[in-house]
């Protein structure tokens, strides 16, 4: 008999992962927790004063995100850097569902044949066509083999000239072959013309948890990656690439001007150091920077521009607490020669994916920055300046209790998400 976690039983099983991941390195194998069927829990009063503007109806519905009834709101350093108002616009929409069957899917890529290209976290790669037939695993993928299920196939991105040399760039984790568990890839392959295999596939990168891949104008490739067992040491070393955006050419050679070449003991990949999980990245599409969108452990998920050599603070600074409640570093906030936030949330959404949307099929949207919540089960759009602060966020989809997983604007201009379940779906958002 198979059993199917519900929206609630996911929440609890990534918290319960992350509490867990330092017994991990110590050789110990997660137990998977009961698999049998609960109904969600009703948020008390308390945990409903406690929730940002939240709405009632589908916490009842949806259950209390785990972060919910978390009290802890630091004094914010900036002006605008926490709790915007809840913005509204009258654009009209609706979700048309793609797909839906997926094994927890991760990433989607649009193919020119018009077919999606998705991540399966335990598996590797499938197609989609535009009419949701889901195709068979893509052949030539690595084995994705992890004792931590949250752990696998991640990201996967097309090169700029992919229409003439069929080459794409994946993140994952997997075993390495010494039986290091939990390693972290970045490679490149060629998908085949028929798209049911890859060949000439090449590890660029290993070591690091990666999350996501951007490549940027003139080819090079962004690289977000994690730093979640405690006590968070690599985030801060240079001799690590954890918990750091990564730089490197198409070949995996570092890029010549990163900030930290010149030192030899440092991972000269490195272009800036100090981020815990970031899941969410992308380019402002007039100014050309670099945004991602990392999650602390609980709370005090950020919203950064990223610069070369700059130093985001994780965990010397938090506006957010450890996953066991304690405050990171004694609670400090701010401190000389670490990096602000643009933003930060409290309680934790738990961000994954994020796109600058430019396109005219939702015309009111124009601009704004839309992020997936996994244990928040929204999806966010966030209204920005022209200074680029923000001045106002408007959750969507809340009422479907879903983990966004990724959102991308497709080559048609509406939006498009994936849900992480092991039912997820693509689902696409259009214009009434």
């Amino acid at each position: 008999m198979r059993y199917r976690l519900t929206p609630q039983q996911d929440i609890a099983w990534e918290a319960s992962l992350k509490h867990l991941l330092l017994a991990l390195g110590a050789g110990m194998l997660i137990a998977a927790p009961g698999l049998a069927q609960v109904s969600p829990p009703k948020p008390t009063p308390e945990q409903l004063a406690k929730v940002y503007e939240e709405d009632q109806l589908s916490l009842e519905k949806c259950g209390v995100p785990r972060n919910a009834g978390d009290d802890y709101r630091p004094t914010p350093l900036l002006p605008d850097q926490t709790r915007a108002h809840r913005a509204t616009t009258d654009q009209k929409f609706h979700v048309e569902t793609v797909t839906k069957g997926l094994v927890n899917p991760w990433a989607l890529a649009f193919l020119p044949s018009g077919n999606y290209l998705v991540t399966i976290r335990k598996e590797g790669l499938r197609t989609v066509t535009p009419d949701g037939k889901i195709s068979d695993p893509i052949s030539g993928t690595p084995v994705i083999k992890n004792a931590v299920p949250l752990f696998g196939m991640h990201d996967v991105i097309l090169d700029r000239d992919f229409a003439s040399n069929r080459t794409i760039y994946l993140a994952y984790v997997t075993t390495s072959p010494s039986g290091a568990a939990n390693t972290g890839y970045i490679a490149s392959a060629k998908l085949s013309a028929d798209e049911k295999s890859l060949t000439d596939y090449t590890i660029l990168k290993e070591g690091p948890i990666p999350r996501r891949i951007l490549q940027d104008k003139d080819g090079s490739l962004f690289i977000i990656t994690a730093d979640i067992i405690t006590p968070y040491v690599s985030a801060q070393s240079l001799e690590s690439g954890a918990g750091k955006v990564l730089h490197i050419n198409t070949n995996g050679t570092p890029r010549g001007d990163n900030p930290f070449a010149p030192n030899p003991k440092a991972d000269p990949s490195i272009y800036a150091v100090g981020v815990r999980d970031p899941q969410s990245m992308a380019f402002h599409p007039q100014t050309g920077d670099l945004w991602i969108i990392e999650n602390e452990p609980r709370g005090g998920d950020e919203l950064n521009i990223i610069k070369p050599g700059k130093n985001y603070g994780f965990p010397l600074i938090s506006y957010g607490r450890d996953n066991d409640g304690k405050l990171l570093n004694g609670g400090l906030t701010q401190k000389a020669g670490l990096e602000q936030p643009v933003y930060f949330w409290t309680p934790s959404v738990a961000f994954s994916g994020m796109t600058f949307y430019t396109g005219d099929k939702l015309p009111k949207w124009k601009n704004s920055i839309f992020a997936g919540g996994l244990s928040g089960m929204q999806l966010v759009r966030i209204e920005m300046s022209p200074e680029g602060r923000v001045v106002g966020e408007e959750k969507l989809l809340r009422d479907m209790c879903r983990r966004i997983r990724d959102v991308r604007q497709g080559p048609d201009g509406n939006l498009y998400v994936i849900t992480d379940h092991t039912d997820g779906e693509i689902l696409r958002i259009v214009p009434n």
